[in-house]
């Protein structure tokens, strides 16, 4: 016995197969919708770029932050340096706010800050410090005042040069943990007042 047509179902021979549709666009199809479009993928890549450029202006304050973790309050090298740490953050914080002002009569107000950062001392430093950053209290007294209490000022301007440090003191070390997140809260928080822009870290870090 043999079959003339292959084996399979003759009701389906004649039936003809259609072609798949056409992949479907994303790209909106009205022009309104398309400008619209072209907005928004304009302002996401502009907010994205803004906050590339904070991250890259924040970087003096991670890298402050990152020593102020690793630093150790009973190492008296480490202690000394306190001062020096949250001056030249200071000054970065300047030179940043530098890179951001383009405009020519900025140059100098960034010029005169930078001599002025450097040459404060003393109740005029904390003074400073406290204007740039709300919350912050250098200039003023944590602690009652008595013959040997340090205030956070007293510290900013003897650490560096006190010739032994009493690390074993117990007052003295609060008085340093005082100092210390005073510290991480004006590297954190500090804001210059002619910045167009506020770089802070807050708590995220």
């Amino acid at each position: 016995m043999s079959f003339e047509k292959p084996w399979g179902n003759y009701l389906l021979e004649a039936i003809v197969e259609t072609n798949a549709p056409q992949n479907i666009s994303f790209w909106p199809q009205t022009i309104a919708w398309q400008i619209i479009f072209v907005l928004l993928t304009i302002v996401i890549i502009k907010k994205i770029y803004q906050t590339w450029q904070d991250y890259q202006a924040n970087a003096y304050r991670r890298e402050a932050l990152a020593w102020l973790a690793q630093c150790s309050l009973t190492n008296e090298e480490d202690v000394r340096q306190l001062p020096a740490l949250l001056r030249k953050t200071a000054l970065l914080a300047n030179e940043v706010n530098r890179l951001d002002d383009h405009l020519p009569k900025n140059v100098s107000t960034v010029s005169k800050r930078r001599e002025e950062i450097t040459e404060l001392t003393g109740k005029s430093w904390a003074t400073w410090l406290d204007r740039h950053c709300k919350g912050s209290q250098f200039s003023q007294a944590t602690q009652p005042a008595s013959p040997t209490s340090l205030s956070n000022e007293t510290l900013l301007t003897q650490l560096a040069y006190i010739p032994r440090l009493a690390l074993n003191d117990s007052e003295f070390n609060n008085a340093l943990e005082q100092l210390c997140q005073q510290i991480t809260l004006w590297v954190q928080h500090h804001q210059l007042v002619d910045e167009k822009s506020p770089h802070d870290l807050g708590e995220k870090t």
